[in-house]
């Protein structure tokens, strides 16, 4: 019985609501339906709450949309009209202007359908025999007649927009786009508008002077003029664009990708113009439709499976955000500790691969040892864990302000203490890395330590003397320090052998017997490169000789062994002088006496010796 009831309760409601008056709402409806409901209004007294008065006005509103209102017409492009490249511009931005008009149509109508949607809920809400029931009739009769002016036009100029576009890609391939002379016509223009902003700067500069000196007249008058000067910017930086419009469409003809080049350009010259809300606004847009349509599709199907994935991704994200659990007054979710395991997992991944490619790269270098290998992988290793581990723990909502803390305790107290193995360290992996110093190197730290490289390790460095004694060097003593590298780029090096001759010898034969000492001797020398040529030089007058020096340029292993090569050379030297009779001069000293000596007589030698007591 109670649902019998509850029936015939909602039957009752349902039969006493109110429906829409289709008569009003037709859309081929004679304007004499309106004229008599307006004439049987005028008959009657009007009501009380001024329903009659709204409902006359809305009569009059139906009688003119019924009347005056006709279906549009739309200018269409005709192509004979479009034969140069700027006439193809021109339609390009007339086209703009269409679908920007299409636009602003559609939101109207969208607005009005709005409206009239609300309407009709306040009607099927009413009751038959409501005193507003007639008025709120008219209402939606008339936002359903603008719904459906607005539908007509939108009709009328999608068609043109679709037509006109449709023409302007016929006409495409025909028309002559010369870039190269719009290229020339762009940087005159650029360079003007440059002038113009320094202008506008300028009188910016000025009417702050004058505000502070409080002149209004002059105020007023730079103000115009830097009107003036923004309205010639912006038309000149729509000549800009036009131009680069013949660039781009030329570029298009060809496949180029400079097309994307210059649509960037468009759109950095666009977003200078002071008027921002222009249908130009949407040329970067309207350009990227040309170019997926003569390119190819391929960025719209990216595009559009991005879409499509990132949709799959905010439903499944959705069903999973689902709390299991809180910690910290944070939720925890499926997607949280799959988040944390997913992290651990690429952590641990990483960290294999680093340890393997380590291990990889290094087999393939000679001066990489096992033990920096081990080093550099392991540490690698454990620092990708560890900053997974912490992340993960982030990840999951636990606190780590207070690890923070620790670990920046210990880190500055590690920090003090091993500052120089740190650093160190840091050298090493420089050294390894730089390879400004490698094993086989013979390289000098300074005037007694010079030797071959034969170890590099993560602490420090291994060098052998050429009295093979391994001396163990610190790594940041290369980072810190001046170091002679004699084998870096090549293995020649120029030695200077110093010697000297006695005053008085002919300084031209000293070079000549020399030069052909050398030319015709078997020291290994650079012989062969004109630039280094042996070269024998005067350094000046010493005390005891004429001090000479030989230039002589040595390679391989006679630059390792400087002592034993200088030997050498001193030794030719030396026979080679003394074979041509020069000499070679010692420091000597003559003593010359102003006063005579007194002789010592022998006898007085033996009394001076009786007299002295023993």
């Amino acid at each position: 019985m109670r649902r019998v009831w509850w029936v015939w309760i909602v039957a009752f409601f349902s039969l006493q609501a109110a429906d829409i008056n289709t008569t009003l709402v037709r859309y081929d409806q004679n304007v004499s339906v309106y004229e008599n409901y307006l004439a049987k209004l005028n008959q009657e007294s009007k009501d009380k709450k001024g329903y009659k008065s709204l409902e006359k006005s809305l009569l009059y509103k139906l009688i003119n949309i019924t009347k005056f209102t006709k279906d549009p017409t739309y200018k269409k492009f005709d192509p004979k009209e479009i034969n140069t490249s700027l006439a193809f511009v021109e339609g390009v931005e007339t086209l703009l202007k269409e679908r920007a008009s299409y636009q602003r149509l559609k939101q109207e109508a969208l607005a009005t359908q709005t409206k009239r949607k609300s309407i009709k809920e306040r009607i099927e809400l009413a009751r038959d025999g409501d005193k507003n029931i007639d008025v709120l009739q008219l209402q939606y009769a008339f936002y359903a007649k603008i719904e459906d002016a607005f539908s007509r036009h939108l009709k009328q100029r999608k068609q043109q927009i679709t037509y006109n576009h449709k023409v302007l890609q016929s006409l495409f391939p025909k028309i002559r786009f010369e870039r190269f002379l719009a290229a020339k016509q762009m940087r005159e223009l650029i360079k003007t508008v440059q002038d113009i902003q320094l202008e506008i700067e300028d009188l910016m500069i000025e009417k702050e002077r004058l505000v502070l000196q409080k002149k209004p007249k002059w105020i007023a008058a730079v103000s115009q003029k830097i009107g003036k000067l923004k309205a010639q910017r912006e038309e000149l930086i729509d000549r800009i664009v036009r131009l680069e419009l013949i660039r781009f469409f030329g570029a298009l003809q060809l496949r180029e990708k400079r097309v994307f080049d210059i649509q960037k350009e468009i759109e950095l010259w666009l977003k200078k113009k002071e008027e921002k809300e222009t249908p130009l606004q949407q040329l970067p847009l309207y350009l990227t439709e040309w170019i997926t349509a003569e390119m190819g599709t391929t960025k719209v199907l990216l595009n559009q499976t991005k879409l499509g994935i990132e949709g799959i991704k905010s439903r499944i994200a959705k069903k999973l955000h689902t709390p299991l659990f809180t910690i910290n007054e944070k939720p925890i979710n499926s997607i949280d500790i799959a988040v944390a395991i997913l992290i651990l997992i690429i952590g641990f991944t990483i960290a294999k691969l680093y340890r393997r490619y380590i291990y990889k790269i290094t087999h393939s270098l000679i001066n990489v040892t096992s033990s920096t290998q081990t080093i550099v992988s392991n540490i690698g290793y454990y620092l990708i864990l560890l900053i997974s581990f912490f992340v993960m723990l982030k990840s999951i909502g636990l606190d780590l302000s207070s690890l923070t803390l620790i670990a920046g305790a210990l880190s500055v107290g590690i920090g003090f203490g091993l500052q120089n193995i740190v650093a160190n360290f840091i050298s090493g992996v420089i050294l390894m890395f730089e390879k400004s110093i490698k094993i086989g190197d013979f390289i000098q730290i300074n005037d007694e330590l010079r030797g071959h490289v034969v170890d590099i390790q993560m602490r420090s460095t291994t060098i052998r003397t050429n009295d093979n004694i391994d001396i163990i060097v610190p790594n940041q003593t290369f980072i810190q320090s001046d170091v002679i590298n004699w084998t870096l780029s090549d293995n020649q090096r120029r030695m200077r052998i110093p010697f000297g001759v006695a005053y008085g010898t002919d300084i031209k034969k000293v070079k000549t017997v020399i030069l052909e000492a050398l030319e015709a001797s078997s020291l290994h020398f650079v012989r062969n490169d004109e630039t280094k040529q042996p070269l024998v030089v005067m350094r000046g007058m010493g005390e005891s000789s004429v001090d000479f020096e030989l230039f002589v340029w040595v390679e391989g292993d006679e630059t390792l062994k400087p002592l034993r090569t200088a030997d050498k050379f001193l030794v030719l030297i030396y026979d080679t002088l003394y074979a041509n009779d020069i000499t070679i001069p010692f420091p000597q000293m003559d003593i010359h006496v102003k006063e005579e000596l007194k002789i010592i007589k022998e006898d007085e030698k033996k009394g001076a010796g009786k007299n002295r007591k023993p």
